[in-house]
């Protein structure tokens, strides 16, 4: 059985070609990719096979001030996409950055420097020197000893005078252009007359425009051509047959850095691991890339770190196998031919629509429920709940996942499976069974505010939360027989920790809940909510003796009041 790039096994990397090497490096750690890379005699040919947009991922994920061999053997067209996505926020090219970037350029390679001198575009180093220098020619009317008294001070040939709007890189500019009038004076030349007599704006509107070509056609869009994929899309309206071309030997290779970093263990690697046409696996590879790019831009992700784009790629990965869990029910046989039929946009969207009505619903609970008549709002929940819910309205939903095993700490995860929306929804649906509970409280925010013990653990409104109140109302049950929501007086905790033991308040808050709620399911999922509450309360109660309790002032579980 023929092995494809998400499945076979390397063994040797030195008996792979450069083409076949550049293909299997972004499967590899950082440092080991580049040790790899650094151990082959013809590392720069591997370079010159990688994608673009692979070598841009290698040298984020390496950092940039390591980043010198990689910059030593890059390709010009690699280095343009390099400070394409560096250099620029939107239409604006950062100088300084630029200034950065070319100085490491030159520690690596001056020949480098010097192509990517030659191959920029002209329009893009004319706005550059215009950020970088002050440029003034010699008047022909005046004499050169006082002329030379009223111009900048740099001068190369006595007839173009400079200076630098960055001291900190004087040096290396006078280094570049020294470099460009020893090799090419007459470019020297026509450079500096337009940093002196062109329209600044026209040619970084030039420069710009070149840069979203190139952008495009490594299918990076613009901002609105991005959030295209967040467009709500039906099942019903998903497209089927979008064909697969045949493979172009003279067209640059497949970015692999998004199949690269795919998860082993769910219904996209599985199906991708099962294909064994070279082209189809190649098309799904620009695909997943150029969703990543889109979820770049629509999100505006800042590209200073790598995890960003780590993000954009697990935010796809994640995306594309919940639409396609969704669309085949979890088949494996029905995704392989959704893969080669169906865009993975397409899935994508499917996916964030169904994750967008879910925290559509959450915000319009906590807008129009019982939450919103909290003045901190979800502050109100208790802890795990609050987190819980914070996350699921970042811009990205995201939830809990469970941990993995003993020891191990739960996760914030992307949805990526059918079983996370239903998890999702359940946690909306508790949260809206915890609304009768609220009510019959009868909490006042205002009074309570200013009753609160500062010494104790909950000192502000900040620090109230739903179970803090219902503690607190079930404690006055045990002591006095009324349910309200007031701070214990603290002087007395000592005489009534004893009625607080765990299974006594356990039988008051079973009783209250059944009393307020009727429906079997609601008060079911209102336990969701109140039974790890419960436990916790066990586990930190239960060694305290009725005549020995804790400490007042680091009791969580209710609210006191002073004297």
């Amino acid at each position: 059985m023929t092995e494809n790039f998400l499945t076979i096994e390397i063994r040797d990397l030195a008996a792979l070609t450069p083409r076949e090497l550049s293909q299997y490096l972004m499967r590899l750690p950082a440092k080991e990719r580049l040790a790899a890379l650094l151990a082959r005699t013809d590392a720069e040919a591997v370079v010159a096979a990688l994608p673009v947009q692979d070598f841009f991922f290698f040298v984020k994920e390496i950092g940039p001030d390591d980043a010198t061999p990689l910059l030593a053997l890059g390709q010009t067209e690699q280095l343009i996409h390099l400070f394409d996505l560096e250099w620029f926020d939107k239409d604006y090219v950062h100088p300084a950055k630029a200034l950065q970037w070319l100085e490491r350029l030159a520690s690596a390679s001056e020949e480098k420097l010097l192509a990517w001198l030659y191959h920029a575009d002209f329009e893009l180093l004319v706005s550059l020197f215009k950020k970088w220098i002050m440029v003034a020619l010699t008047p022909e009317d005046i004499d050169p000893l006082e002329a030379r008294e009223q111009l900048p001070k740099h001068t190369l040939d006595d007839q173009y005078f400079w200076e630098t709007r960055y001291l900190q890189f004087e040096d290396f500019i006078r280094r570049l252009l020294n470099l460009l009038f020893d090799v090419h004076p007459g470019f020297y030349r026509e450079l500096l007359n337009h940093v002196i007599w062109a329209s600044e704006n026209e040619f970084e509107e030039d420069a710009s425009r070149f840069r979203r070509a190139r952008l495009e056609d490594q299918a990076i869009p613009d901002f609105y051509n991005a959030a295209e994929i967040y467009r709500a899309l039906s099942p019903k309206q998903i497209g089927h047959g979008k064909g697969v071309a045949a493979p172009d030997p003279d067209t640059a290779p497949t970015p692999s850095f998004a199949l690269a970093m795919l998860p082993e263990d769910d219904l996209l690697s599985t199906a991708l691991g099962e294909i064994r046409d070279a082209r189809v696996i190649d098309a799904l590879g620009l695909e997943l890339a150029s969703l990543a790019n889109k979820v770049v831009v629509a999100d505006r992700l800042v590209l200073d770190e790598p995890e960003a784009l780590r993000f954009a790629v697990g935010k796809v990965a994640a995306y594309v196998n919940l639409g396609l869990v969704l669309l085949s029910r979890g088949s494996r046989k029905s995704s392989l031919k959704i893969l080669e039929e169906v865009f993975l946009e397409h899935l994508f969207r499917l996916a964030h629509t169904q994750i967008a009505r879910l925290k559509g619903r959450l915000q319009k609970e906590i807008q129009n429920g019982w939450l919103s008549r909290w003045p901190k709002g979800i502050k109100c929940l208790d802890t795990d709940w609050m987190e819980a819910a914070e996350i699921m309205l970042q811009k990205t939903p995201r939830l809990v996942r469970p941990a993995s095993g003993p020891g191990s700490p739960p996760t914030e995860d992307f949805f990526r499976e059918r079983r996370d929306l239903s998890q999702a929804t359940h946690f909306i649906d508790v949260l809206s069974a915890l609304g009768p509970l609220f009510q019959d409280l009868g909490v006042e925010p205002a009074e309570l505010s200013e009753r609160l013990w500062q010494h104790g653990q909950i000192r502000s409104l900040e620090d109230v939360t739903l179970g803090v109140m219902i503690w607190t109302a079930a404690a006055h049950s045990r002591i006095s027989g009324g349910w309200e929501v007031v701070p214990i007086a603290v002087e007395r905790w000592p005489e009534i920790f004893g009625l607080l033991g765990p299974e006594a308040l356990e039988q008051a808050i079973h009783a209250w809940v059944e009393r307020i709620i009727p429906e079997a399911r609601q008060r079911e999922l209102a336990g969701t909510y109140l039974v790890p509450l419960l436990e916790e309360y066990v586990r930190e109660m239960t060694s305290f003796f009725p005549d020995h309790p804790p400490d007042p002032g680091m009791v969580k579980f209710f609210m006191f009041e002073g004297k």
